[in-house]
Parts: C-alpha cells; structure tokens; sequence
C-alpha cells in the first residue's frame, strides 16, 4: 500500500513558522492514496487519529472525540477538514458539522457483490423512531460529508426498524439550511438515508456520487427554495448484501421484499429548479417519487434527466408537481410493475427520450387526476398504456407494447401524432371530449441530442506536495463569528482587520512560485481573510486551494481573499491568472470596496479570474461584488473545467471564446441575493454591505447583468447552470473575429431575467439545449421594457433549438424572432408573453413548436399580424384567436385547453344558477358569467375552509364539476371535497374529494340528482384559488369504443371577422350549423347550402361550432370577438 498521508509542511520546506503556535488552527496534512482514488488530493486540517485519538478499530466509542474535533474547526467559521482514515468508528451520539467544516474520510465506490472498505461510521445506538431531532449525522450551512460510508450494526434485516435519518440537512436553531453537501459516500443500510429538514427551510442542497441500500427512505427533499442538485445516486438491496459487514443479509433474502413494499429511493416534495440526474434504483417500491410539501405549501418542479430505475413495484410517480411543469429526460423504466404513474400534478408532466418496459403499467393517469402528460420520442417495450382522466399527448414515439396499445378513458383527452407501432395500431377511445389522433409519419423531427455521463473528472495539481501560506510569512486574520455576535459587530470586526492587515499578495505569489520550481504541488491558504493589493499567477502544475472545498456562496467561511487590486482598471490585468494545467478550489473572492451605498454606480474591476491555457479548473469558487467573473475567452483554454462557481457578479459572471475545445462549466449558481443581502449573518456579514441598499442590488443586476457569454468555442458543454436576477441570462454571439459557438447545453436555468436567452450566432454544429427553465420578467423601468424569455437576433441564421423547456414569468413577448428559426419541442408555456408568444419583426424569422401546452395571457395573440405563417404549430393544447388559425403556417392536432364535450348537450345550463363564495363573495359570479377572462379567487392563500356553493334552483341529474381556471395557471385548488344535496333543506354528501387541481379540473363521481353543489377547499397553498368558469355535465360513461383513426375528420372550422367557414364536408348537400354557448345552451342552429355563414349579433365569448352534412361531423370551440 503506497500511502502518501501525513507528509508535514516541514519536510517540504526548511522553514520555521511563528503562526504555528501551540494553539495553531490545524496540522495540515495531505489525503491521498493509491487504495482510495479520489477525484482530488485532499488537505486535511486535523486527523481525527493522530490529532485526538479516535479509536480505528470500533471497539471504542469516538462519538465525543469526534465532536471535539469538528467544533474546534468550526470556530469564527475558519473552517478545514476532518480527516477520518480508513477504519471504523463506533459513535454512540449524534454529530453536528460546524458551517465550513468538512468530515472527510477514505473510499471505494461500491461494487456489488464486493466488500466495503475504507472509512465507516458505526451507528451505535438501539433506533426506533424517525425523529429528526435524533439524526446522527445534522449539517450546518455550507458544509461538507465526503468520502466514506455509514453502516447500523443493529439493524436486522429480518425485522427492519426504523431509525432517525442519517444525514438531515439544517440544524435546528441555526438560520438557514443552505449549501450542505454530501458527496462520495455510501448508505449501508440507513433507514432514512439523507433528508432536508422539514422544520428549518433552506436551498440550494448538492448530493454526488451516493451509494447504498436505504430500507425506507433513500433521499427527501422539501422545503427548499433554491436550487438542490442530486447527481450519481445508486440504490439497490445488492449493495447492504454483499457489503461483507457484519449481519449482511442474503442477497434476495426477506429484506429484498421489504424494500419492494416499502422502499422509495428519491422523494421530491418543495424544490426549486432541482436538477436530479444520473440515478439508478433498483427493487424498491418506487424509484422516484413527487408529492405534496409536507409543510403543506408547495410542489417541485425542475429537471430529471437519465434515470435507471428497474425491478422496483413503480418506477415514477407523481403525486404533485407546481403549474411550471416537471421534466424527465432519458429514463429508463425496465422491468417494473408500473412505470409511469400520475396522480395528481398542477403543471404538464413531461417524459422525453424514454423507455419503459412494464409488468402492468407502462403509463397510468389514475382518475381524477386532471393532469397533463406530455411523452415526445418515448418508446414503450411492455406494458399498459392507460389515461383514465387528464389529457395524454404522444408524439414521434414507439408504442411496442400489446394491443390495444391506449386507451384513452372518458374523462381523458389525447393527441397521438406522428407515432409509430410495432403492431396494427390499436387506440381504444372512450373519451367524452375531443380528441386528435394522426399517424401519419412526422418529418423534420431531430433527435434527442446524447450526452455523456456527466462525472466529475480528477482535477489534480502534478505533484503531491503541500505548501502552506503561513511557512511564507503571511497569516489570515480571523473575524469572530458566535452566538453573540451580531451584523454590526462582525461588519467593524471585518473593517478594523482590513485596515490593519498587510498585503498578503507576495507571500502567496512566492508560495505558488516555490510550488513551480518543485514541479506543481497543493499551495494551501488555512481558513481567514487575506488582504490582496496585487494580483496572482496560479503557476502550470500547481492547485490553490482554501479551507472550504465544497459548492456555496462566499458566506463567511473558510479562506477569503479580499481584493483590492484592479479599481477602475476593467482592461487591466485579472485578480487571478490560470496557466495552462493549472486549478484553484475552495477559495471565496470579494471586493471590500464595492460598497452597496454606491449602487448603481459600481466601480468596474478587471475579470476576476482568467484562463492563460489549456486543461485549467476552477472548483468550489465563490465570487462576490465582482464587476466580472471568468474570463474563458482571451486565451485559448482547451478542456477547461469549472465546477460549482458560484455568487454574485455586477456585469459579466462568465465569458467563453477564445477557440477553445472541449470545456465543460457545470453547476454554476448565482443569484443577486448574495450581495443583495449581504449584510445578514447568514450571508456573512460583509462589510461592504447595507440593509437599505438591498432593493437597489436587485435593480442594477436587472438593468448590467449578463450570466453567459457563449463565443469561438467548439465541443463546450454547459450543465445545470443557473442564475437569479439578470438583464441577460445567456447570450450566444460571435468573437471579434466572427467565429461563434458549438456545443451543447444540459439543465440551463435562468430566473427573473429580463431576456432570458439571446441568439446572435452560432457555430456550424449548433448548440441545442435540454431540459431548459427560463423565467423573464415585467420590465420595472423603460430601460428594457420589451422583455422576452428567447431572443433570435437580426444576425441569427440556422436553428435555436430546445428539447424539453419549461417557461414562466410575465415578459412582454414570450419570443422575438428577428431571422433564423426558433424551435420549441415538448414546452410549457406555464405564461405567455402579455402582448404576443411569437412576435416576428420582420419576414425572415420562423417559429417551430411542438408538443406544447401554452397557457396564452388573456390579451395576447399566438404571433404579430401578417406574420402568423411564419408560426407552425402541433400537437399542442392552447387557445389562440379562431380566426388566426387558417394564416397559421401550420397548425396541426392542436386542442384547447379547456376540453370539449363531444356530446355538446352533456353540459348543464346555468342560467338559473346562483353562486356564492365565503371569501370574496362579491366576485362569486365571475364564475359563471360565460366571461373566462373574468374569474372569482380568494383573494388571499389557499387555505382549508374556502368553500363556493351554486344553487342550481332546480334538480338536475349530473355526475361531472369542472373548475376552469386555465386563465390562472397554478390557481387550481390544493385540495377538494366536492359536496351534493338535493333540496335546500337536504343533508350535504360528499361525493368526491381529491389533491393538486389543475387548471382545468374535472371532477368525476356517481351520477346524482342535485339542486345545490359546494366545493371546499382542503389544502393549502401560497397563491390564490381561482374559477374564471364553473361547470356541471352529465355525461354517459358507457364506453363507445370508437375508434378514432375511423371517426377523425380531415376537415376544420374557421372564424374570421364575423364569418364563420369550414372545410372537408360534402359541398353538394345542405351543411347544419349549431353553436352552443359553454352554458349548454343552443344560440343558433341553420341550414346552409354553402361552406361559410356570416354572423352578427354575437356575443364575445367562447362557443361550440358543430358543423354536419349529414354524413360527417366537424367540431370546434371557437372565441368569437365582438
């Protein structure tokens, strides 16, 4: 065993230290081991061994030792790790880990059937509960677990008990639960493996490379609100099995079917832009799981993107998911009961690239649900295809499963588009509703672009070799963070330590160049903040590193450089220079002169941190107040590597160009509030910030900021990068030389940007983007007013293309196309733009979408006039104006989205209907006004108790509600009970009860005869609860089998000022022409002998147009302008 631990600062270097007192903050030490491969070289602060005497063996209790140790390196927030070596430990108590503390130990990613080595933490205590308060691993803010495993010698795996979680995300009593990362470790056989507290809320949590078999609960997450990443999670029974542990099980003994029943490897509950990928769960009772908060408030969103989920009883169920839609990329469901079941979900579900072989089920919207589920390009190898309620669309896949293939249930609508079948095609359609159904072959259709498995490389300096600042006459001065200090104290703690402090810039530059001569080494800063007046050169070969290795904002912890260098000079020379093969890691960066009192006139500094060459990296970096970030584009910098960036910038946080090939940025998290509130002890206090001026941060990032700049590169991957709080998330454009970018983008999120995403240009190969989330917002000023989420610029030619994309906000345009052409594939649309969703200047531009569900803002129009032939439109759910749709450039299997009774009569008519509400009663009506741009809400949050009641004042039979609120999306109730009596003086009965309404809720129940209907609400929830139109139907639900690849027309209705005209009907017979308002009442029926029929008279409002000749029937729900 070639071990190079324990090598001392001085056997590297021949020089005393006077910082290394007896009371020295550390005893650095190198982690790196030929038995244990690590992705770095690791630098500890104590061994937790040779430092205070834990016990390797397990025989004695280490439990207070290790505490002991870990509250040292957590004082004033200095930070540093804990180096446990590979042995075991018995612990007998809980742990805290003190914010900047990492616990590290030694590790081999698991393979089944092989032994665990290395570091293990013995769980030593009887269980019983799942009590949080008793978790045995609790983690302050920015913070870090890594490289070691966690087994409970007591748990039988013939009687499995519960025990508290293992690992729980934010410590009681501590404001905040941000930035905690468990990263290389494996779960034995946790019960409750990694859990975000459900008491102390918190964001942006990261879990990496996790192993193991927890019984109950393998990941939750809730209560977050910002974004979380989950990357490389492994679950199986094999692994606790063949642990070679003490105990183990048989690998498919009992405990296997415990799991089955019970297991849930991932639980996602209130996220925030959550990024989940690279999962693989097997045997357990589901894979993935969404739901409800359990604090009652909120649902998750975010990305999902390449799954393994196999043998478990259902691989991904959702039971809850927010209006701005859930996305699930390349997941792959094999061999398990279910694959896809949806339960209830307020946004469109949507599966892209995806297999599912099934037992049973490979797709079920259970009834009731409401929901929409969206697949493009998925193929079923077995199993069921079975949509009770809610609306199913299925584009470009592969149906390979047993006839009938699917089934579409009477509550349910469907477009099949362009899908191919290994067998006759078999859709057996009980739909009460219109529906569409086309297989004809789709073309232009570009597939799913592939990604590689995106693990974190080695990113190593050339030698193992440690160098440490304090041999070289410098020393960090350390500001007191505790119970009793306060914003003021630590604010004029920081300023007097600035004041008196030396400029540390020379003692680390002669470090690094000590470093050189050697052949490269780890330069190590130890936790506190350095004064730098200059600039520093991280030499080829050699890593800088600080005290707090792990992704977070600069927050007041570990090693601080505080750079004064480069004032008013944004040409001049950058703080931080990477020669070719060169890193940093681990190292927060503000600006102390950028005073928030200056805002918005910030001072403008050089790049922070530039790439000089090829194979640089840039790892667990936290900027703050900088004017610009990274600079990637002034030199070529081939194969660079960034990894968890993340801060506050003022103009520019990233730029890349310079021809370089083959870099990948990934996890890049940015968001205003960290300047913006600065001057809170959660976000470090800095001295440079004001309470009052928090307001104006937020301004000047909205009117200066641009988060990416893409230029002259080649073979870039960009991945789960986000930014809050910006002029311009991500900008594509050309060098000064005319050379544009190619590559690739995965889990791009941009929030509260005032343009989202800009096309200038783009290399040959494009740069297609997947899983994407952009919000634009309501320009505040006239300084941006035409705000936008996607931009194509009067420059752009080729194609902008998105594959899966989820959109929310309030611009102005959803799109602006200059030239080139936009196309959208699988897309939520949660809100348009307020004026148009595609506007088109000019006559070059195009828009393509496809698999879409577009919630149009009341006063907007699908595309600018003249111009909607440059607007292709299919397989998608909208409503736009009637009469724009025959100048559509295409527009092709499209439904509304409120759904159409194909038996028009089915609906009840109202107008003897009385409607009142027990909160904001005065605008009960609007429900039933036939106006769907009007609409009674609650006027506050939705809480239990809320509760609309409509007297009918007569009896009628009926057996469906439905709640239209698709002009509010994300107003859908919380949760319903839905109440019946006939007579006033009747007794209420509950009939039907359900979660999570949609925007366009059916309730389905036993046929009743009623005069009087309530629904109540049950749930809660942040926004309103809305009903801009109520409905009551009786419907039949006999099933009609009808097939409709036999009963779809080819023809269709138009409206057009005033006139009324239509297509694919015999010309040489009478035509009938109905048209029924949503109440259910017949406001013209007429014989013509044409194809066309002029109207006036008409009431503004939406209709249903029935047109037959006898023979043939169209259908349509039209908006007739007044």
């Amino acid at each position: 065993m070639k071990k190079l631990l324990l090598l001392f600062i001085s056997a590297l270097l021949a020089v005393s230290v006077q910082a290394q007192s007896n009371d020295k903050p550390g005893e650095w030490k190198l982690i790196a081991s030929d038995d244990y491969p690590a992705d770095d070289i690791g630098v500890a602060t104590y061994d937790v061994v040779a430092d205070f005497g834990a016990d390797p063996t397990g025989m004695k209790d280490s439990w207070s030792i290790f505490q002991t140790a870990l509250n040292k390196l957590g004082e004033n927030r200095r930070g540093g790790v804990l180096f446990a070596p590979a042995g075991r430990y018995r612990i007998t108590g809980k742990l805290y880990i003190p914010t900047g503390v990492t616990l590290r130990g030694e590790w081999k990613r698991p393979t089944k059937g092989v032994a665990i080595q290395g570091t293990i933490l013995m769980v030593d205590n009887a269980g019983g509960d799942e009590l949080e308060s008793k978790s045995f691993i609790t983690m302050e803010p920015s913070t870090a677990l890594t490289y070691l495993s966690i087994w409970y010698p007591h748990q039988d795996p013939d009687h499995i008990k519960p025990y508290p979680p293992t690992v729980l995300y934010g410590r009681d009593g501590v404001w905040g639960n941000e930035y905690c990362n468990v990263r290389h470790v494996t779960l034995v056989n946790s019960y409750s493996g990694i859990i975000l507290s459900r008491k102390n809320g918190g964001g942006c949590p990261n879990i990496y490379d996790v192993y193991g078999t927890p019984l109950s609960r393998g990941i939750e997450i809730d209560n977050i609100a910002d974004v979380g990443r989950f990357e490389q999670i492994y679950f199986s029974p094999d692994y606790w099995a063949g642990s070679g542990l003490e105990g183990a099980p048989k690998a498919g003994s009992a405990f296997t079917d415990w799991i089955y029943q019970n297991g849930v490897g991932i639980t996602m509950r209130r996220n925030d832009w959550s990024y989940t990928c690279f999962v693989d769960v097997e045997g357990y009772n589901c894979g993935f799981k969404t739901g409800n908060s359990m604090s009652g408030d909120g649902n998750p969103n975010g990305h999902n993107y390449s799954f393994h989920l196999k043998d478990c009883q259902t691989g991904i169920h959702v039971d809850g998911s927010s209006s701005s839609g859930i996305m699930f990329t390349r997941v792959e469901m094999e061999n398990c009961e279910n694959g896809i079941v949806v339960s209830s979900a307020d946004g469109p579900v949507q599966f892209y690239g995806c297999e599912i072989s099934a037992r049973e089920n490979a797709v079920l919207m259970e009834s009731g649900s409401s929901s929409r589920l969206m697949m493009e390009q998925c193929t079923v190898k077995g199993g069921a295809v079975n949509s009770m309620s809610g609306d199913f669309v299925a584009s470009d896949c592969d149906f390979n499963n047993s006839t009938p293939q699917v089934f579409i249930g009477s509550d349910a609508r469907c477009i099949l588009k362009g899908n191919r079948f290994a067998k006759k095609a078999d859709v057996l359609n009980n739909s009460l509703f219109e529906c569409h159904i086309d297989h004809t072959a789709l073309t232009e259709r570009n597939k799913l672009p592939e990604f590689p498995d995106l693990r974190v490389p080695e990113t190593k300096p050339a030698r193992v070799a440690l160098y440490n600042v304090l041999d070289f006459g410098i020393e960090p001065f350390v500001v007191p963070f505790n119970a009793s200090t306060n914003t003021q104290s630590i604010q004029n703690a920081i300023r007097n330590g600035l004041n008196s402090a030396k400029d540390a810039t020379a003692a680390i530059q002669s470090a690094l160049d000590k470093a050189k001569a050697d052949g490269g080494g780890i330069v190590y800063l130890p936790g506190g903040r350095y004064k730098m007046l200059g600039t520093l050169t991280v030499p080829t070969g050699v890593e800088l590193r600080g005290a707090a290795d792990f992704g977070s904002i600069p927050r007041g912890h570990g090693t601080i450089f505080e750079v004064y260098a480069g004032k008013g000079q944004p040409s001049g020379e950058s703080f931080l220079k990477l020669e070719a093969g060169s890193g940093v890691r681990g190292i927060s960066i503000n600006y102390p002169e950028q005073l928030s009192s200056m805002l918005p006139a910030m001072a403008q500094y050089p790049y922070t941190i530039q790439g000089k060459g090829k194979d640089i990296y840039i790892v667990n970096v936290g900027i703050r107040a900088a004017w610009n970030g990274l600079d990637l584009f002034s030199n070529k910098c081939d194969n660079h590597y960034v990894d968890y960036l993340a801060g506050h910038a003022f103009k520019n946080v990233i730029r890349i160009g310079g021809g370089s090939q083959g870099g990948m940025v990934n996890n890049m998290q940015f968001n205003t509030i960290v300047y913006a509130c600065g001057a809170e002890t959660k976000f470090g206090s800095w001295s440079n910030n004001a309470d009052a001026d928090n307001g104006k941060a937020y301004d000047q990032n909205m009117k200066e900021l641009r988060f990416i700049t893409v230029e002259d590169c080649t073979d870039e991957i960009l991945y789960n990068d986000f930014h809050y709080g910006g002029y311009e998330g991500i900008v594509f454009d050309k060098s000064g030389a005319g050379r544009a970018a190619s590559g690739k983008v995965l889990g791009l999120g941009i929030d509260g940007s005032m343009n989202a995403a800009m096309f200038n240009a783009l290399g040959s190969a494009g740069f297609p983007l997947v899983n994407t989330q952009l919000v634009a917002l309501e320009a505040k000023s006239t300084a941006f007013p035409d705000t936008r989420y996607i931009t194509l610029g009067e420059t752009f030619t080729g194609n902008a293309e998105f594959y899966g994309i989820d959109l929310w906000g309030g611009p102005k345009h959803s799109t602006v196309i200059n030239n080139g052409n936009l196309v959208l594939n699988l897309v939520n649309f949660s809100t348009t733009g307020n004026v148009y969703h595609f506007y088109l200047p000019k006559s070059t531009g195009k828009a393509k979408m496809h698999n879409a569900v577009v919630n149009m803002k009341s006063d907007a129009s699908i595309a600018n006039s003249s111009h909607e032939k440059q607007a292709f439109v299919g397989a998608s759910v909208l409503d736009i104006e009637s009469w724009r749709i025959k100048l559509m450039g295409e527009w092709d299997c499209n439904l509304t989205l409120t759904p159409v009774f194909e038996a028009t009569d089915a609906l009840l008519s109202r107008t003897k209907w009385s409607i009142t509400a027990n909160v904001n009663n005065g605008n009960a009506r609007n429900a039933i006004d036939n106006n769907v741009s009007t609409r009674w809400d609650t006027g506050q949050s939705q809480k239990a108790g809320q509760m609309v009641t409509v007297n009918m004042n007569a009896a009628n039979k009926l057996n469906r509600i439905i709640l239209d609120s698709s002009k509010s999306p994300g107003d859908g109730p919380a949760g319903y009970e839905l109440y019946v009596k006939n007579g006033a003086n009747a007794d209420w009965k509950l009939v039907a009860e359900g979660k999570n309404g949609t925007s366009v809720l059916i309730i389905g129940f036993p046929e009743e005869t009623a005069t009087h209907f309530k629904i109540t609400q049950t749930g809660t929830k942040g926004g309103y609860w809305s009903i801009h139109e109520l409905y009551a139907a009786l419907v039949n639900d006999t099933p009609t089998s009808i097939s409709l690849e036999v009963a779809e027309s080819a023809g269709e209705i138009y409206y057009y000022d005033g006139q009324l005209a239509w297509s694919g009907l015999k010309s040489d017979v009478d035509n009938q022409v109905e048209i029924i308002d949503l109440s259910g009442r017949r406001v013209l029926s007429q014989q013509v002998n044409t194809n066309s029929l002029q109207l006036s008279g008409m009431q503004g409002g939406f209709y249903i147009v029935v047109v037959s000749d006898g023979t043939n029937v169209l259908r349509k729900k039209l908006f007739f302008k007044e």
